[in-house]
C-alpha cells in the first residue's frame, strides 16, 4: 500500500496541470514503465520492497518529468481554450448569414464619409468591412494546410493591427496603455493556440486551429 501511494504521489506531481487526456496517457505509460522496471528488479533477485524503490527511482524526478510533459502534451488551460474556441467557431458559423449585409453597408458608408471629408471615420468603416468580410469568408476558404493557415493568420493579424492602431490614432503615445490592454489578451490566446498547434499532429487539428 505504501509503495502504491508513493507511485500515485509521483503521478499526481508529474501530471499536474495536464489535461485529462494527457494525464491518462502519462499514467498509462508510467504504470507500464514502473511495472517493467519492478519485474526486472525482482528478476535480478531484489526483494519486493527494494524492487518497488528501484522502479520508482527509475522514473526520475516527478517535477522534472512534469515540466517535460507540459512542453509536449496539452495542458489544462490549452485544452480548455481549444474546446472553447471550437465551440465558439461552431456558434459563429451557424449565424454568419445574418452578417452578410454588414460589410457592404459599412463599405458604402465608408465611401460616403470619405467623399464628405471624414477620412478617419471612412478608414474605420472600410477596415471594419474588411474584417467582417474575412470572418464571413473563413468557412468558404480552402484553409486546410499549415502553409495556408499561416497566410490566413498573417492577413488576420494585419487586420487586427490596423484596427488597434486606428483605435488609438493619432494620440498613440498617450493611448499606448489602451493598446497594450486590448492587445495582451489577443496575444495570449494566439500564443496558446500556437503551443497547441506545435503539440498536435496536423491530422488532429480541428478547424479553428487552421484559422
Amino acid at each position: 500500500m505504501r509503495n502504491e501511494a508513493t507511485l500515485e504521489t509521483w503521478l499526481r506531481r508529474a501530471t499536474r496541470h495536464l489535461s485529462a487526456t494527457s494525464a491518462a496517457q502519462v499514467r498509462s505509460e508510467i504504470q507500464a514503465h514502473y511495472e517493467s522496471a519492478r519485474d526486472e528488479a525482482l528478476g535480478g533477485g531484489a526483494a519486493p520492497e527494494e524492487a518497488d524503490r528501484m522502479a520508482l527511482a527509475s522514473l526520475g524526478d516527478a517535477s522534472t518529468a512534469g515540466r517535460h510533459y507540459r512542453k509536449v502534451l496539452l495542458t489544462t488551460s490549452e485544452d480548455r481554450l481549444l474546446r472553447e474556441t471550437t465551440w465558439e467557431a461552431r456558434v459563429v458559423c451557424s449565424r454568419l448569414r445574418w452578417l452578410y449585409p454588414i460589410p457592404a453597408a459599412a463599405l458604402c458608408a465608408g465611401i460616403w464619409f470619405f467623399i464628405a471629408g471624414q477620412t478617419y471615420l471612412a478608414l474605420l468603416l472600410v477596415v471594419g468591412a474588411a474584417g467582417i468580410s474575412l470572418l464571413l469568408a473563413r468557412p468558404l476558404l480552402p484553409i486546410n494546410t499549415p502553409a495556408r493557415a499561416r497566410v490566413f493568420r498573417g492577413v488576420r493579424w494585419a487586420w487586427l493591427a490596423a484596427v488597434l492602431l486606428l483605435a488609438v490614432w493619432p494620440d498613440l503615445r498617450n493611448q499606448s496603455w489602451l493598446l497594450a490592454a486590448v492587445a495582451w489578451p489577443i496575444v495570449w490566446v494566439e500564443w496558446t493556440l500556437f503551443s497547441v498547434r506545435r503539440k498536435l499532429a496536423v491530422a488532429q487539428w480541428p478547424r479553428p486551429l487552421f484559422l
